[in-house]
C-alpha cells in the first residue's frame, strides 16, 4: 500500500523498508520490524559464533602441526592484542551513536579521566585516548615476551607459526568489523565511549592469558599440555566477550 500523507517510511538496516501512520496497522508493522531485527541478531550471533571457533580450532592446528611452539603463541595473543586496541580504534572514529553517562560502566581511567567524562568529545580525540591508555603496556609486554624468546629458556617461535596463527585471529577480528560493524551499519547505532571501554576487560583478560602461559611453561614440562590449557582459556574469553556482545545487540 503507497503511503499516506500521514505515514512515514522507516528503514531496519538490512530488513525491507516499512510504512505505517496512525492506524491500527503501526502496531503490527512496528512488531513485524522487531521480530525481523530479532532474526538478525540470532544469524549474526551464530555467524559470530562459528568465526570464534574456526579462528581458534586454526590457531589450535597451527601449533599442533609446528610441535606446540608455547612461545610462538604467547607471541600470538600478544599481536591479537593489538589488533584489538587498533580494531577498537577505527571503530570509535566511525561511530555516530550517542552515548548515555549513566549506562558508561567500567572503573578504568582513561589518561586520569573517567570514561564518562569523554561523553561528548570527538570521536578523534577517543580513540587517541584508548590508543594511548594501552600502547605503552602493549609495548612492554611485547618486549618482554621477546626477550625471553632470546634467553634459551623456550624454543623460540619461529616466523611461520606466528603469521599462520596470527592470521586466523586478526581474520576474525577484521571480518567481524568489517560484516558487523560496517556492512550490518553498527556504526550508526554505537556510541564513541561505549566502544572505548568495551576493549579494556577483553586487553587485560589477553595479558593474563600470557603471564598465566608464560609462567606455567617456566614449572611445566609438558609444552602440548601448556598449550592446549592456554588455548581453552583464550576460548572461553572470545567466547563470553561474544556473548555479551549478543546481550548488547538484543537490548537495543
Amino acid at each position: 500500500m503507497p503511503p499516506s500523507a500521514n505515514t512515514s517510511r522507516r528503514s531496519n538496516g538490512p530488513c525491507s523498508a516499512r510504512w505505517w501512520g496512525d492506524t491500527g496497522e503501526r502496531s503490527l508493522r512496528v512488531g513485524s520490524a522487531n521480530d525481523c531485527r530479532r532474526r538478525e541478531t540470532t544469524l549474526e550471533a551464530l555467524t559470530g559464533l562459528v568465526g570464534v571457533l574456526a579462528a581458534n580450532l586454526v590457531t589450535l592446528a597451527v601449533v599442533w602441526w609446528q610441535g606446540w611452539p608455547a612461545h610462538a603463541l604467547l607471541l600470538v595473543y600478544w599481536l591479537e592484542t593489538g589488533v584489538v586496541i587498533a580494531v577498537s580504534a577505527v571503530k570509535i572514529t566511525r561511530a555516530e551513536g550517542t552515548d548515555d553517562p549513566e549506562q558508561i560502566r567500567t572503573l578504568m581511567t582513561f589518561d586520569g579521566d573517567p570514561a564518562e567524562s569523554y561523553v561528548g568529545e570527538d570521536n578523534r580525540a577517543i580513540a587517541d585516548a584508548l590508543v594511548l591508555e594501552f600502547v605503552m603496556d602493549w609495548l612492554f609486554v611485547g618486549f618482554f615476551f621477546g626477550v625471553v624468546g632470546l634467553t634459551g629458556e623456550f624454543d623460540a617461535a619461529t616466523p611461520v607459526t606466528v603469521a599462520l596463527a596470527t592470521v586466523s585471529l586478526v581474520s576474525y577480528h577484521v571480518g567481524s568489523y568489517w560484516f558487523k560493524y560496517v556492512a550490518r551499519r553498527e556504526s550508526e547505532r554505537r556510541g564513541p565511549v561505549s566502544l572505548l571501554v568495551e576493549p579494556v576487560p577483553y586487553f587485560w583478560g589477553l595479558v593474563v592469558v600470557q603471564i598465566f602461559g608464560l609462567g606455567a611453561v617456566a614449572i611445566t614440562e609438558s609444552a602440548a599440555g601448556t598449550v592446549v590449557v592456554l588455548l581453552f582459556i583464550k576460548t572461553s574469553a572470545d567466547l563470553l566477550a561474544h556473548r555479551r556482545e549478543r546481550k548488547r545487540a538484543l537490548s537495543e
